[in-house]
């Protein structure tokens, strides 16, 4: 037994120096001698868990507490080999029996805690971490992770006690100094929180986690070309995480900026152009597509370029082959969080529309995705599979102010199917948690108010569902035909912005491979490039893409193409009647 004891010792000495082969076969050594020794085993089973054999350090462990069960030390190292497993109920019930036998044990209340917050119990993660603060008091990582908790689940009061008491023990820290700012913005103190930041960032400058969180900190506060500087930085981190998280901030200052009408400022984000930076037009890729899904449609609008001028651009419909072609560009895209499959065409039109919507879902990061449809072609079994198919939302074309008004103004428009399908498609497609909602275009008439108003019958025939109404505008390509010698351009100077964001924000595709400018060139007159010859990556920072953008930024309106200069964004036209020429409604306007 001297012998024994003394072999034991040897392992136990060579396991802390930290050298794990050697320990590892004195520790087999002994138990050739002695299978059930308990201590060997749990020290056997811990040499396994720290060189990453987790399965067999489970295997080892559990023989060590099946020999003594009553090991709340074994228990505890189990719960963490169950845990690198990947075994998280047996790990968490690991850590529960050894704190039943040891209640007295704040390693392992610590590692409980740390097991809950993966299996997403934040109450209990809390209660096992504030056993572990009162067992040790002057231990810093369990207040941090406490405040962690604490934020996650809404206490940035009791998360920001926590943080500040981390940061007494341990002040050169900067993950106490993040844990605190992370509370401080929970509670609305948004400056304090930046400057909370900053100083964990001054503690370690190279720290990419903690530029990014002073760069979401500067943005919170509206700083918005620092906030841009910091992000755009991250955006090359080898960190995938981190870098998407760059990403989606920036994408969130450009649509805060947009919500603003502040356009160059959200231009000038996606281009890292702010602080007096010299930018050549190369922007971060998209964080929307409009992908066409069907250039063919089954009406012929007389405010649409597509009804107007059907004939001015090939029609077709998206095929697979070239879907998988766009399919394999958008997956290198971090960041593409929307999509649309709807240019100047009815998607209806396509057979192959739920599939695609499905598979951009499931293989891309976008997952936003809604398309407009005239609802003409809605049937049960398409409904059945829009629901099943993932799509976000979808707009449904009603124009005018009346039924009548409807019918005259979308030619091929049947009123009475379009409110039967859409009935249907509130059936099927809300249950589901489709979002449907009526885009309503009117034609503004001498005396209209500055503001569309929604139309009586809408609200009435579809009680609950949103609304969008406005008046109607000029698109690219629109041409005044004989036909419509009623129909008049003017230019409302509230709409005029003389900028757009669509080049630095947004892309479409179109069913033959083009790689178009934005939503109004629905006709496809200014092509950027192609799919079939380039990367959608290449094009978009290709020469057209930043020559474009350098003369947006620039307010040199003769150096745009024709296509920006005569689109309604840019010029603030729309179509207006003069004098009406449709029906006039039964029901007045509300």
């Amino acid at each position: 037994m001297q012998d024994l004891s003394m072999s034991f010792r040897q392992a136990v000495a060579l396991h802390q120096q930290g050298r794990l082969p050697e320990a590892e076969a004195a520790y087999r050594a002994v138990l050739q001698a002695v299978p059930d020794h308990g201590d060997t085993l749990r020290l056997w089973g811990l040499v396994a868990l720290q060189s990453g054999a987790a399965d067999a350090a489970c295997a080892r462990l559990s023989c060590a507490v099946a020999v003594n069960p009553g090991s709340s030390e074994a228990l505890h190292v189990l719960g963490g080999a169950f845990r690198q497993a990947g075994k998280l109920e047996k790990a968490l019930d690991s850590y529960r029996r050894a704190t039943l036998l040891r209640p007295v044990f704040p390693e392992c209340h610590f590692n409980h805690g740390n097991a809950l917050v993966q299996a997403e119990r934040s109450l209990e993660a809390a209660a096992a971490y504030r056993k572990a603060i009162v067992q040790r008091p002057l231990a810093a990582d369990s207040r941090l992770n406490l405040a962690g908790v604490l934020n996650r689940i809404g206490d940035p009061a009791g998360a920001a006690l926590q943080a500040r008491a981390a940061i007494a023990l341990e002040p050169h820290r900067p993950a106490m100094l993040t844990a605190l700012g992370r509370a401080e913005t929970g509670q609305g103190n948004s400056a304090a929180a930046e400057r909370t930041h900053r100083r964990a960032l001054r503690l370690d400058p190279g720290q990419e986690t903690l530029a990014y969180e002073h760069g979401l900190a500067l943005s919170a506060l509206d700083r918005i070309e620092e906030a841009s500087h910091r992000l755009h930085s991250l955006t090359r981190s080898t960190d995938a995480t981190l870098r998407l998280g760059a990403k989606l901030a920036l994408h969130r200052l450009v649509l805060r900026c947009i919500d603003a009408d502040d356009y160059p400022r959200a231009a000038a984000v996606a281009l890292n152009a702010g602080q007096g930076r010299v930018s050549d037009g190369t922007a971060m890729l998209p964080m929307r597509v409009r992908i066409e899904s069907s250039s063919a449609c089954n009406l012929r609008c007389r405010h649409c370029t597509t009804g107007v001028a059907y004939h001015s651009t090939e029609r077709r419909l998206l095929k697979p082959e070239m879907f998988e072609r766009i399919l394999r560009n958008l997956k290198g895209i971090e960041g593409l969080v929307s999509g649309v499959m709807y240019l100047g065409g009815e998607p209806l039109m396509n057979p192959q529309l739920e599939s695609m919507i499905r598979r951009l879902r499931d293989e891309t990061s976008i997952d936003q995705i809604h398309f407009v449809t005239n609802a003409m072609l809605a049937t049960e079994e398409r409904c059945r599979a829009l629901a099943e198919c993932g799509v976000e939302k979808i707009y449904v074309s009603i124009d005018g102010r009346s039924p009548e008004e409807n019918d005259a103004i979308r030619r091929g428009s049947h009123y009475p199917t379009v409110r039967r399908n859409l009935t249907l498609m509130r059936r099927y497609l809300e249950p589901a948690g489709v979002k449907l909602i009526i885009s309503n275009n009117v034609l503004r008439r001498p005396g209209d108010p500055p503001a569309a108003t929604v139309p009586a019958f809408l609200v009435q025939d579809f009680p609950g569902l949103p609304i969008a109404t406005n008046y109607a505008y000029k698109w690219p390509g629109w041409t005044q035909t004989g036909e419509e010698a009623a129909l008049v351009v003017e230019v409302d100077p509230r709409r005029r912005r003389g900028f757009c964001g669509a080049p630095f924000t947004e892309t479409v595709i179109r069913p033959n491979g083009d790689v178009t400018l934005c939503c109004y060139d629905i006709s496809g007159i200014k092509v950027m490039g192609n799919l079939g010859r380039d990367t959608l990556e290449d094009i978009w920072n290709g020469e057209r893409y930043r020559a474009l953008r350098l003369a947006m930024m620039a307010g040199d309106e003769a150096a745009l193409p024709g296509v920006c200069r005569t689109c309604p964004v840019y010029t603030g036209e729309e179509i207006q009647e003069r004098p009406a020429s449709v029906p006039t409604p039964a029901v007045a306007a509300v």
